[in-house]
């Protein structure tokens, strides 16, 4: 009887912990999303700046979207205090 009850355990727990991992990508990809999208809105032309604000839940997922692709070679991205960002489009060179 233990051993049934240690497997459900065991069963439930690992179930649990892939759950919150898929739960974390989603979570990261929905604030990169976020960023990207009033990046793009926010910012048309060399020399705007856009400001933004996360939340403190949302900090760390916002922390690596900034270093990730394309975020990172499209916006000078620089973290201004704890939760505020401000971004600026990156000039292309030809």
């Amino acid at each position: 009887m233990s051993s049934e009850l240690f497997d459900y355990i065991k069963e439930k727990y690992s179930k649990s912990g892939e759950k919150s991992a898929t739960l974390e990508q989603m979570s990261r990809q929905r604030v990169k999303n976020t960023i990207s999208n009033l990046c793009k809105k926010y910012l048309q032309e060399a020399g705007q700046v856009f400001t933004f604000e996360v939340t403190r839940k949302d900090l760390p997922y916002a922390i690596i979207a900034i270093d990730e692709e394309p975020l990172k070679s499209m916006y000078n991205i620089q973290q201004i205090s704890e939760t505020i960002f401000q971004v600026s489009l990156k000039e292309l060179e030809l």
